[in-house]
């Protein structure tokens, strides 16, 4: 080999190193991303706010500062588990038919158990789900899970949570790395102050920037562990429910993974002046958190696109604000900003749910439903498509039907419930006040049949709903010209007091009418008793003799059994017609006398 040949190889190989060196990284692999943002959950959770956006955040830095095309990433935004599915074929087929090698980005931000995603549609096992993100044909997998007890995917093979480390380093790396964002029995918190999740919030100020803590202008995947997993205790360790976020990896190579080139062509805040100072990055409007950071005292920025943003920094006495405009290619030194002081109940940002909508959360949380949906409807009030408020509305009707099954209330909670939130239909959760709802129309149905079924009876039939009346009997085993007061208390049963005229005196009778119906039968018993102020005679035949009887020696003292039919009208006019024998005592001896009934009545 020449000196000549040799000397050129010498400046090829020193310009390519000197390039490496002082260009920012550039990703050699095809990077694909499928996001998922999942605010509702199933019934039985509490309705997160801020997944969705969290989502959108973690899609824009992968776009921006990690590599991946805009056209390569998958936002999925409340999707059910066919749509998870379907993405995740989606993003399957591209990773197979790539001839280049491939890195695939998976994030989760929603509500999860141990077992399975908390999505509408049948469960979505999170075992089922490690395995089919490790068997793609992606050269190397991170996977992300920002949800309540995810750290259980990391012990779906064995693995377990472990603290910040650092990968040794050189390459290239293949596998499968997870990360989650509190462990298996933890529950992953949301701010309000920082209008998203606490992890999340984290990683994304990582892969901006936050983590660079060697100033080599990428962020590992171990640097943005460590970051996230070191701020996200920090923020969590002084409340009830602090979380311990988790990585689990199972890689080949030597080499650590770049997550963000922090490109110089990107605009930039630098924090390198002063240490231990908390700075909030976000957008002009102040309803969208950028990223946050603390300053050091070493070389620090975070990269952000061109455009308007305000810096906010915590200071005793309130919070300072400077606004500022970043253009392309830029650095701006956060240490020379104009800032202005404000109060701190302003807060970082603006975008976070009303205080309705969070107070009526936490009312939900502690099973106060009556509260929650007072403030509940306050925000669906103000804005009646407020999603969050219409969701938790259903979850509180659906807590406050369980407590409601005798006030007949039950099932109108549960409809409600639906109406407000439909995707409750497709819910797992659901299911069981589903099977309740499906029992109670049932009962409710069978009940209208039975009432409507009670109505056509008491149209057509008037004795059933008519119970008071008056009567008159011009011949009865009462007496010749009687008045008569009844009352039905039962369908199958009378009450009768009668005032005999000629007598005069006084009859109670009870009957029993075996067929309830406008054509009714009646067999009857009563007594009579006479006040002879005045005696009748009259001739009759006792034992073939003709005898002379008064009136007051048969309708005296006497008992009488009655046998007959009546007939009584929708308007409640009534005839009767009928007889019987009639016991009573002449000269010592007890004589039997038949007797017939007409009468007519009105009943009301």
């Amino acid at each position: 080999m020449g000196v000549q040949t040799l000397l050129i190889r010498l400046l090829v190989r020193g310009a390519v190193l000197l390039t490496v060196l002082t260009a920012p990284c550039a990703f050699a692999e095809r990077r694909l991303a499928l996001v998922v943002g999942a605010n509702a959950g199933w019934s039985s959770d509490r309705p997160l706010r801020y997944a969705e956006e969290d989502a959108r955040r973690v899609a824009d830095v992968l776009v921006e500062l990690g590599g991946v095309a805009r056209g390569d990433v998958t936002l999925l935004l409340e999707p059910t588990v066919a749509q998870l599915d379907a993405g995740l074929h989606s993003v399957e087929g591209a990773l197979r038919a790539s001839a280049e090698p491939t890195v695939l980005f998976f994030y989760y931000s929603g509500h999860s158990d141990a077992q399975a995603l908390h999505l509408r549609g049948p469960p979505m096992g999170l075992p089922a789900l490690v395995e089919r993100l490790s068997g793609t044909a992606a050269t190397l997998t991170v996977a992300v899970f920002d949800s309540c007890m995810s750290g259980a995917v990391l012990t779906a093979k064995g693995a377990r949570t472990v603290v910040p480390f650092r990968i040794r380093v050189e390459e290239p790396v293949r596998g499968l790395a997870l990360l989650s964002s509190s462990d298996a029995d933890e529950l992953s918190q949301e701010s309000r102050a920082l209008a998203g999740s606490v992890f999340t919030h984290h990683w994304v100020s990582a892969l901006r920037g936050a983590a660079d803590v060697n100033g080599d202008d990428v962020v590992s995947l171990s640097e943005a562990y460590s970051y996230a997993w070191e701020r996200t205790r920090a923020d969590t360790g002084s409340t009830s429910l602090s979380q311990r976020p988790g990585f689990r990896f199972d890689l080949k190579g030597q080499g650590d993974v770049v997550l963000t080139s922090l490109s110089r062509e990107k605009a930039a805040v630098d924090f390198s002046v002063g240490s231990g100072q908390r700075y909030v990055l976000v957008d002009e409007s102040e309803r969208r958190l950028v990223a946050e950071t603390i300053s050091s005292g070493q070389p620090q920025r975070l990269h952000v696109q061109a455009g308007s943003y305000k810096l906010k920094r915590p200071v005793a006495g309130g919070i300072e604000v400077a606004s500022v405009t970043l253009a392309e290619g830029t650095v701006v030194d956060a240490s020379r900003l104009a800032y202005q002081l404000q109060p701190a109940e302003l807060g970082l940002v603006k975008g976070g749910s009303p205080f309705s909508d969070f107070a009526a959360q936490g009312s939900l949380a502690r099973g106060d439903t009556e509260a929650a949906l007072i403030m509940f409807d306050r925000a669906l009030y103000e804005s009646a498509n407020n999603v969050v408020a219409r969701r938790g509305k259903a979850r509180a009707l659906l807590l406050r039907s369980t407590g409601r099954a005798k006030s007949g209330e039950e099932l109108h909670d549960i409809e409600q419930a639906l109406a407000l939130d439909p995707g409750l239909a497709d819910d797992p959760s659901f299911s069981r006040f589903e099977r309740r709802a499906a029992q109670l129309r049932e009962d409710a149905q069978r009940a209208a049949i039975i009432r409507k079924s009670t109505e056509d009876e008491l149209a057509r039939n008037p004795r059933l709903r008519k119970r008071w009346g008056l009567g008159f009997e011009l011949l009865s085993t009462k007496g010749i010209l009687v008045l008569e007061g009844f009352w039905t208390p039962f369908s199958w049963l009378s009450l009768s007091t009668a005032v005999d005229l000629i007598g005069p005196g006084v009859d109670l009778s009870v009957r029993w009418i075996p067929v309830s119906w406008q054509w009714s039968p009646y067999v009857g018993v009563g007594g009579h008793y006479g006040f002879s102020l005045f005696r009748k005679s009259g001739g009759v035949l006792v034992n073939g003799q003709p005898v002379n009887l008064s009136y007051d020696d048969i309708w005296g003292t006497m008992g009488h059994l009655d046998v007959g039919v009546q007939w009584i009208s929708h308007g409640g006019v009534a005839f009767e017609f009928g007889g019987g024998p009639m016991l009573y005592n002449f000269q010592g001896t007890w004589q039997a006398f038949g007797f017939i009934d007409l009468a007519m009545g009105f009943y009301f």
